[in-house]
């Protein structure tokens, strides 16, 4: 090879690299914030010890907050509707964290598709940065992982 076109291929590869770099770079600006508790929600470190609270911590969970109203407002045709959305616990684990919602007895349930995303998908979509959500029932013993399933885990 001569000095022509090592000039070339030099430039060829720092073209690459550049544009692998840009292309790195922008992939991590369109990615959203990470979830830290605090960020679009107060922390309410004042809670009962529960059967739940118990139940968590056996699981390997750490429980940063307490029970959350998260108020809610919607414009209906110039008319304002208020609403509210209740949390039970936010709970992290290995650095994850996840809304926990507490088994009901006058709100059983429904373990289908569509039960699910009525009852559980406003939570999912309200922090989307949590590594999902915990369904808790504390006298069955039982902890249920909800997630929204990725496109790629079809």
């Amino acid at each position: 090879m001569d000095a022509g076109s090592d000039k070339w291929l030099m430039i060829v590869m720092v073209l690459v690299i550049l544009f692998l770099l840009w292309r790195t770079f922008s992939s991590w600006l369109s990615r959203p914030a990470p979830f830290k508790p605090g960020h679009g929600f107060e922390i309410n470190d004042q809670f009962e010890r529960t059967a739940a609270v118990e139940l968590l911590e056996r699981s390997g969970y750490e429980v940063v907050s307490g029970k959350l109203k998260v108020p809610l407002t919607f414009d209906c045709d110039g008319e304002r509707l208020y609403s509210r959305l209740y949390i039970d616990y936010v709970v992290s684990k290995d650095g994850a964290y996840y809304v926990v919602k507490e088994a009901r007895d006058r709100q059983p349930m429904d373990w289908t598709g569509s039960g699910v995303r009525k009852a559980l998908l406003p939570f999912l979509l309200l922090y989307p940065d949590c590594e999902g959500m915990l369904y808790i029932n504390g006298e069955m013993n039982e902890i249920r992982k909800i997630r929204l399933a990725n496109e790629e885990e079809y």
